[in-house]
């Protein structure tokens, strides 16, 4: 029988997208409605690349990314890849790059 619940939308106003000079994650809020100090994803070192897509992935409700031969990576599993920066997570936090990219382009549009 399918599963006709509603799913619940995301919250991606929430959710880190740059952070300040002081290591502090900003959210898409803060950074459309303030335009706070802060460094771009590309400007962060590959460590705070990680830890900013880690605790993305850790704040998403659901989280369901399939690999091919590998199967449906559980939440814990992505962390750990990314924290490693195994081609997994290096894959992983390339896939947030370019969503945070188009977040902030969407919200400033207001298309969010």
């Amino acid at each position: 029988m399918a599963n006709n619940a509603p799913t619940p939308r995301e919250d991606h106003w929430s959710r880190p997208v740059a952070m300040d000079p002081d290591g502090q994650g900003l959210s898409l809020r803060e950074v459309v409605e303030g335009e706070p100090a802060r460094f771009s994803f590309i400007q962060l070192t590959p460590e705070q690349q990680s830890e900013l897509v880690a605790e993305r992935i850790r704040q998403r409700p659901n989280f369901d990314v399939g690999i091919l031969g590998l199967g449906v990576l559980s939440k814990k599993r992505a962390i750990n890849e990314v924290w490693a920066r195994t081609s997994i997570g290096r894959t992983l936090i390339d896939i947030e790059r370019r969503m945070i990219a188009l977040l902030i382009e969407r919200a400033r549009e207001g298309n969010l």
